[in-house]
């Protein structure tokens, strides 16, 4: 029945003149566009991408990086020149405070004092016979003395005795004084060949080695350094370098997490215990003509090392938590930084686009802004309520979309 149907359409069709199927055929196109159009064709796009303005949770971060390192270290050295004969410890050797850990060849150290043991002994003796001159003299002037007074003798007799008591005396002082000094060279010489052993100031653990069995060394200007020491292994701190702008948040007690490379799946956890106020500044040039400089500030994070797992000179990767807050408005990031293509108008105040309910065109709302997280901003002022929409693009072909979620600051009017 269907075949007949279509067949007389078809030889009806095939009786009509030229026009009449030109027509016939213009006719079923049009039915065909007009379902099309209104049956299959997506409507069109809208002339903005926007976003709810949501209630949320939302955390102040700074990130920063530093190197883990003992809380305390002790550098030894050599007080003494000479030829380093023995060295009894190695890197990650445990010693104790005195604990032997070089030596250095004493030989002439040993001479040195020997020497000064004699010049001692010899002016002691030295001494001795002057106490004996001057206490000599002494009687024979007080003897003199008093036959002077008895009219017994003439006066020159008396004051060569007086002349013999003054030679004595100063010959005493002066041996004395000889003694003195030979008695600081025996110490200076005893302390010189105390020196000659290399002795841990403090219990720790050997991290560095900087000399080798046979080597010389010469103190002059200054200390040679042979070994470094880590008093506590287990009590060690991070050195972050923090930009000028995020050090103004920490504060001492802050608690801060950290990851290592070495340990990529896992999360550790520290505390302030310093910002140090002294500064380093660094330069940059963009241009021939311009540049830029910026200052970082040292934040000392104490780290419990008490499984072994770090290492000194390990680099962290930090995350310190300044601030929170509970159930604010928030807004992407992306909505801060968007200005309409055809607003020419620059603004003093930070503020939003939502779309006019009447118009259907752009609005500007301004707002006050406080925390900024990675991709939200806290909305801590201003005419907008949760459920709206703001505008964070531009959908028109060809625009300029948002790329990196970079961090609004409140500095950028649009």
């Amino acid at each position: 029945m269907k075949i007949n149907i279509f067949s007389g359409m078809w030889n009806w069709f095939k009786n009509r003149s030229k026009w009449i199927k030109l027509l016939l055929l213009l006719a079923v196109c049009a039915a065909g566009f007009l379902v099309w159009k209104f049956f299959f064709q997506a409507p069109p796009a809208p002339l903005y991408r926007t976003a709810e303005v949501r209630k949320g949770d939302i955390e102040d971060i700074v990130e920063a990086s530093g190197p883990i390192a003992p809380v305390n270290t002790t550098e030894v050295g050599a007080l003494v020149s000479g030829e380093i004969l023995a060295i009894y410890v190695d890197y990650n050797t445990q010693v104790k405070k005195g604990d032997l850990m070089a030596l250095i060849d004493p030989t002439q150290i040993q001479a040195n004092y020997d020497q000064a043991v004699a010049s001692l002994s010899s002016a002691k003796e030295e001494l001795e016979s002057a106490k004996m001159t001057y206490n000599l003299a002494q009687i024979n002037l007080k003897r003199y003395q008093s036959l002077y007074d008895k009219e017994y003798v003439a006066k020159t007799d008396l004051e060569q005795y007086e002349l013999e008591f003054v030679n004595a005396k100063s010959s005493l002082n002066s041996a004395e004084s000889r003694v003195i000094q030979a008695q600081a060279s025996l110490d200076s010489a005893k302390k010189d060949l105390d020196n000659t052993r290399i002795v841990s100031p403090v219990d720790g653990v050997v991290l560095t080695k900087k000399v080798s069995e046979g080597q010389s060394l010469t103190a002059g200007y200054s200390t040679p350094e042979m070994f470094t020491l880590a008093e506590d292994l287990t009590k060690m701190q991070i050195e972050a370098k923090v930009s000028e702008a995020d050090v103004v948040k920490i504060k001492e007690g802050q608690t801060a997490e950290f990851t290592l490379d070495g340990y990529p799946d896992e999360k550790f956890s520290g505390t302030v215990r310093q910002v140090r106020t002294n500064y380093t500044s660094s330069s940059s040039s963009s241009s021939s003509t311009s540049s830029s400089s910026s200052t970082t500030y040292t934040v000392v994070i104490n780290v419990d090392n008490a499984d072994g797992k770090f290492m000194p000179g390990m680099t962290a990767t930090i995350t310190i938590k300044t601030t929170d807050r509970k159930d604010v408005l928030l807004v992407p990031n992306e909505a801060l930084r968007f200005s309409p293509s055809t607003n020419m108008e620059k603004f003093d105040t930070t503020g939003v686009w939502v779309l006019d309910s009447a118009t259907m065109q752009p609005r500007r709302i301004p707002v006050s802004i406080g925390i900024i997280s990675e991709k939200r901003t806290e909305i801590t002022d201003g005419d907008l309520q949760e459920g709206q929409r703001v505008i964070v693009s531009e959908n028109k072909a060809g625009a300029a979309m948002p790329t990196a979620n970079n961090r609004p600051r409140p500095g950028r009017r649009r």
